[in-house]
């Protein structure tokens, strides 16, 4: 109702026309036929022309109560609200309608449809064309923003507040801050050509300001603004361990090896996990004292029915022990050499064996399992459906482009995209 209240207002806008004037009713319909045409994403058949723009006309004499009836229609019509209706062979316009929800989540453009109408959307070649004339679209850079934010488990607010008493320097401020440097990063590797997903494991850069450079140590002014910097790359290596994602994967006074593994196991693998047979609350540090936090979480996940999951989970969430709570780099854990040695047994049954993150993130930018996972979750933000509704070899062919694209997340986005839009 509120949209069909606004098109009648601003009819000479959208219509070129004035609905008092009785010689505008040819602009008026010719406008309701674009309107039902752009929310339908294809031309109208004479049918519908009669259904949704005549009779509606035909009903009233009052052209503004028309053009609402029309709106109206429209908009609760099944082939506006659903995305394909009924279950004959698509077409050309169909396959416009998947290339701009794949990448915008959005209509057809103009060259869309035009590439529809004039039949150049027949073929494979056809369809790459258009999907990189769109990539640059703003709305494609969004979508994938918000996959990357989905998959980094940073895309709803989290509370990342810390014990004050011990982390006093982590303030609201420095938390805020923290979120605008890892959204830099996303922005900055999704902005390069090669967009190459292993630097994203890989890379040492970091977007610090002045104030997280007091706060993790990095040489920058205490006002600088956020700038790319280098930052200790003895001990770090690409986005697991960005401070922001170390310090939401962490309790409020210690690191979280269980935390930090499942994220890698679930998130960065792809391996499915068990739900606990039972709730557990952590063990608490005090009751500890002498106990580093890897010795505790080994010390609670002893017993064999918890070894079925955290028997994964542990090793590789102990590989990022050199980090704490914060997300800070440290040497020791409660007066002892922190151990961030860990492993993991790949699907294949043979063992990795890593000495720190540095380790970890090498392995997993090169590893099938990690890579087939991108694939299958950038295809399910992307196409809302399971990347196995489209058979049994996708999966495979989207890996191996994916791979000779020397790991381009844009063009793994506009293989994808091309797949759902042309299913074999």
């Amino acid at each position: 109702i509120e949209v069909a209240s606004y098109v009648t207002d601003h009819l000479d806008q959208l219509a070129a026309a004035n609905a008092e004037n009785p010689e505008s009713k040819p602009l008026l319909r010719k406008f309701c036929v674009r309107f039902a045409e752009r929310a339908f994403r294809r031309p109208l058949a004479e049918a519908q022309k009669q259904l949704y723009i005549d009779r509606q006309f035909a009903k009233v004499a009052d052209s503004i109560a028309a053009i609402k009836r029309v709106v109206l229609l429209v908009l609760k019509s099944p082939r506006f609200l659903y995305r394909e209706v009924g279950g004959a062979p698509g077409n050309e316009f169909d396959t416009a309608a998947r290339l701009s929800f794949g990448l915008w989540d959005s209509l057809p453009d103009r060259p869309l449809e035009t590439a529809a109408a004039e039949g150049k959307l027949a073929t494979h070649d056809e369809v790459v064309e258009q999907l990189r004339r769109m990539l640059p679209d703003m709305r494609t850079r969004s979508k994938l923003r918000d996959f990357f934010l989905s998959w980094l488990k940073i895309a709803q607010p989290r509370d990342l507040s810390k014990d004050p008493k011990l982390y006093p320097e982590f303030t609201p401020e420095v938390i805020s801050d923290l979120r605008t440097s890892i959204e830099l990063s996303i922005d900055d590797m999704l902005s390069s050509n090669s967009a190459d997903y292993r630097q994203f494991m890989l890379s040492d850069a970091v977007y610090f300001n002045g104030r997280l450079a007091q706060v993790y140590g990095a040489q920058l002014p205490a006002g600088a603004s956020f700038e790319k910097v280098d930052f200790e790359p003895q001990h770090r290596a690409g986005i697991l361990s960005h401070p922001y994602l170390l310090a939401s994967l962490a309790y409020t006074n210690a690191s979280s090896p269980i935390h930090r593994g499942v994220f890698v196991t679930r998130n960065v693998l792809g391996r499915v996990l068990r739900p606990p047979p039972k709730a557990q609350t952590p063990l608490s540090p005090e009751l500890h004292a002498g106990l580093t936090t890897r010795e505790r979480v080994a010390l609670q996940t002893q017993p064999e029915a918890c070894q079925g999951c955290h028997g994964m989970i542990n090793p590789l969430g102990f590989t990022m022990e050199n980090f704490d709570a914060i997300g800070r780099y440290r040497a020791t854990d409660r007066k002892q050499a922190v151990d961030a040695t860990g492993s993991y047994q790949t699907e294949s049954g043979k063992v990795e064996k890593f000495d720190g993150e540095k380790d970890l993130a090498a392995f997993l930018a090169s590893s099938e399992e990690s890579q087939d996972a991108f694939v299958k979750q950038l295809f399910q933000h992307t196409i809302k459906q399971p990347i196995r509704a489209y058979g049994p070899n996708c999966l495979h062919d989207l890996q191996q482009s994916f791979a000779n694209s020397d790991y381009n997340i844009q063009t793994l986005l506009i293989d994808i995209v091309a797949t759902s839009a042309m299913p074999k």
